[in-house]
């Protein structure tokens, strides 16, 4: 049988996925994320809506 490798992802089709506080979903990963979202976000003269859910 071949193996197969499995590859873990942190962004998916329904946001950015991953276990809080394990690498490499860890405080520093979050907090870079925040950053570059809020200059993502920050651009522009329209208002963004941002949606942080948990499951």
């Amino acid at each position: 049988m071949a193996s197969v490798k499995t590859e873990r992802r942190l962004f998916g089709t329904d946001g950015i996925r991953g276990v809080a506080n394990r690498a490499p979903m860890d405080a520093s990963t979050a907090l870079r994320l925040g950053q570059a979202a809020g200059r993502f976000f920050g651009r522009g003269t329209h208002r963004h809506r941002v949606v942080i859910g948990k499951d």
